[in-house]
């Protein structure tokens, strides 16, 4: 007679355990038995363990819905996807490495009279003859951190009375200031937010 590991029965067996449990040999030579912890519903066609499951070999699956994971090392070939909206928020812990293809932040054209400034901007380049005002978000919804960058794209000098305006939401300031005017030849300005009420110029 052949010798197995576990297996599923149903009828007349020899052997313990509760409802729809696997059933294995606890000792070499002893009856068969089963647990709560290893059950297979029929009607669902789903395999139910509780504890820890070690795998020697290859685990391959259409699908891995997974609730939380721990991993001690991850290596991977190829390209790489996160998230699926620009929205969406992805926060390491520690440092960041980017060993080669460089570093891309999200870039906006701004050719309109005024922008709300989104929760995925970084660059804006502003591309406008006309005077343009860009609105910063509050900095507690921006987050401690938040840089942003607004660069006079203009191909030939701003006129006069065609500033680029800044704007903070108040009570948030600039530098102590509510608005702040981008002026000069293709100037550019950085800011960053203290999380809490402010933005700084740096």
């Amino acid at each position: 007679m052949g010798q197995f590991g576990w297996a599923f029965l149903s009828g007349a067996v020899t052997g313990q355990g509760p409802a729809s449990s696997i059933q294995f040999l606890q000792t070499a030579d002893g009856e068969l038995t089963g647990s709560s912890n290893f059950t297979y519903n029929s009607n669902s066609n789903s395999l139910f363990v509780t504890g820890t499951m070690i795998v020697s070999g290859t685990i391959q699956a259409n699908t891995f819905d997974v609730i939380h994971t721990n991993v001690i090392e991850m290596e991977h070939s190829g390209s790489t996807s996160f998230g699926n909206d620009q929205t969406d928020n992805h926060i390491f812990t520690g440092s960041v490495t980017v060993v080669s293809g460089g570093l891309r932040h999200h870039y906006y054209k701004l050719t309109t009279a005024e922008h709300d400034v989104t929760a995925y901007d970084h660059i804006i380049g502003v591309s406008s003859s006309t005077a343009v005002v860009v609105n910063l978000p509050s900095a507690s919804v921006a987050g401690y951190g938040r840089v942003l960058v607004i660069k006079d794209e203009w191909s030939t000098t701003r006129a006069e009375g065609s500033p680029i305006t800044v704007s903070a939401s108040a009570p948030n300031t600039i530098d102590h200031a509510n608005t702040y005017q981008i002026s000069g030849d293709s100037a550019a300005l950085t800011l960053y937010s203290d999380g809490v009420s402010k933005w700084f110029i740096y």
